[in-house]
């Protein structure tokens, strides 16, 4: 299954908003195997895209918050996946059975393997998305009368969330959810060697022309944990021009230890406000802390590697009035130095992967590592604590020494390390404390006894 008959086509932007369709303009379409434009699939995306339909209330209302263009786009590669393989199989997607046909053949085959490009089985997260939006396509199509309405079967599961900005982020909630879900395993987070970071990094830095640009964007997720999308949108003016400027949190620290608060918009994930003329996403604000050394780096950057890459979007250009204007709308930070164009989410990436790194190593798992790496080094400050801990020949969840390391770990995650990756849940904070008594070897069991007691008491 190397390729899908089943295509997402791009629209062109520019062309469509001009023709008067800018609404739908970032919405893809999705072609069949003829190559034939698929009709209702492509309506679907609409109404999603748009906010006419969600899963919810079913067109009853609008949806004040359409999902994102990057989950548009998500939804039509997984649902491009369902088409295909509907179409392989002599199924019709639109009108074939929830239990029998979606979770007895299609989320079997992928969980087996079957249904995989690779012959290995799928993670229980991308076999759920993809199942899922089958069934809202089929869902959509049963409200838009193209099919027989039919029943889906639901368990009420309860949850607790939370949040380091809500005060009743550990109130259990309740939510509606299809039966036949697989059971998603919490993470276990796993990392490479300091050595084969090191190694990757200078990597990345040793490759010609772009090496030093390449180098500066890795640094830049490693140090901030900020999101792939995140840098892509980092404009040149993010971090303030004049470094009088730089708001320094901590000035009575060394100034090795200073670090600056930048407030960030473009990219963030959550909730899409709007897209801005430069074809960014415009989300939810959130105040994150940048070293001074790399603020200065970045800073340099500016002045000098990137003014390098601007020239070769302007060669050629003999109109000076012409060449003010792609400089003006220029305005992300890092550039491209062979062509002078911005970065994508995709692209970073790629660059990203491509210096041959450690296995699994990807953006993402760069933003765990920086939570992990600065949850060890605060933890170095409390070494006696810690040995006591590990002194202990039978470990008690009431030990006063357990507590004492519990609620010392817990106040640097979500008063130091939740703030700074932003939209983080208390699943994440689970994963954190789990990787952190893997290291300690202090039993896993501990941590989620201590999770099921801030449920039970918050």
């Amino acid at each position: 299954m190397s390729e899908y008959g089943f295509k997402l086509v791009f629209p062109d932007l520019d062309e469509l908003t001009k023709s008067g369709f800018g609404k739908v303009a970032h919405v893809p379409a999705i072609f069949d195997s003829e190559p034939g434009y698929a009709r209702l699939p492509s309506r679907f995306l609409i109404d999603r895209a748009l906010g006419l339909w969600e899963p919810t209330f079913r067109g009853a209302k609008p949806n004040p918050r359409p999902p994102s263009r990057i989950s548009i786009k998500n939804f039509g590669y997984w649902l491009c996946n369902a088409l295909e393989w509907a179409e392989v199989r002599s199924i019709d997607l639109m009108t074939c059975d929830y239990t029998t046909d979606l979770v007895g053949r299609y989320q079997q085959e992928m969980l087996k393997g079957i249904w995989s490009q690779s012959g290995e089985p799928l993670a229980a997260q991308t076999v759920n998305a993809r199942v899922d939006v089958a069934l809202e396509f089929q869902m959509w199509c049963s409200d838009k009368r193209y099919r027989e309405p039919f029943l889906i079967p639901t368990v009420i599961r309860t949850y607790t969330a939370g949040s380091h900005t809500n005060s009743k982020s550990h109130e259990a909630k309740t939510v509606e959810a299809r039966k036949g879900k697989v059971k998603a395993n919490k993470r276990n987070l796993a990392f490479p060697t300091d050595v084969e970071v090191e190694r990757w990094r200078k990597r990345v830095y040793d490759q010609p022309i772009v090496g030093a640009t390449h180098g500066l964007m890795v640094d830049h997720i490693l140090e901030t944990a900020i999101r792939r999308e995140e840098l892509a949108c980092w404009r040149v003016d993010t971090l303030p021009l004049d470094p009088n400027d730089w708001k320094i949190v901590n000035p009575k620290q060394p100034e090795a230890a200073w670090q600056v608060s930048v407030t960030i918009a473009k990219g963030t994930k959550g909730r899409q406000f709007y897209i801005d003329e430069f074809g960014d996403k415009v989300g939810p604000q959130g105040n994150i802390q940048v070293p001074y050394w790399l603020c200065q780096k970045i800073h340099e950057y500016r002045d000098n590697e990137r003014m390098l890459a601007l020239k070769h979007l302007t060669r050629g250009v003999r109109d000076l009035a012409k060449v003010r204007r792609l400089i003006e709308q220029s305005v992300h930070l890092y550039l491209h130095p062979k062509t002078g164009l911005r970065y994508t989410g995709d692209q970073i990436y790629r660059l990203w992967t491509k210096a041959e790194g450690p296995e699994h190593w990807s953006p993402h798992l760069g933003r765990d590592w920086w939570a992990c790496q600065y949850l060890w080094q605060k933890m170095q400050e409390h070494s006696a604590l810690i040995k006591q801990v590990q002194g202990l020949t039978i470990p008690d969840i009431d030990h006063p020494l357990l507590r004492a390391l519990k609620d010392t770990v817990l106040n640097v995650i979500q008063m130091e390390i939740q703030p700074q990756l932003r939209h983080a849940s208390s699943a994440t904070t689970e994963i954190y404390l789990q990787w952190l008594y893997n290291q300690l070897r202090v039993p896993l069991n501990l941590t989620r006894q201590w999770q099921e007691e801030d449920g039970e008491t918050a």
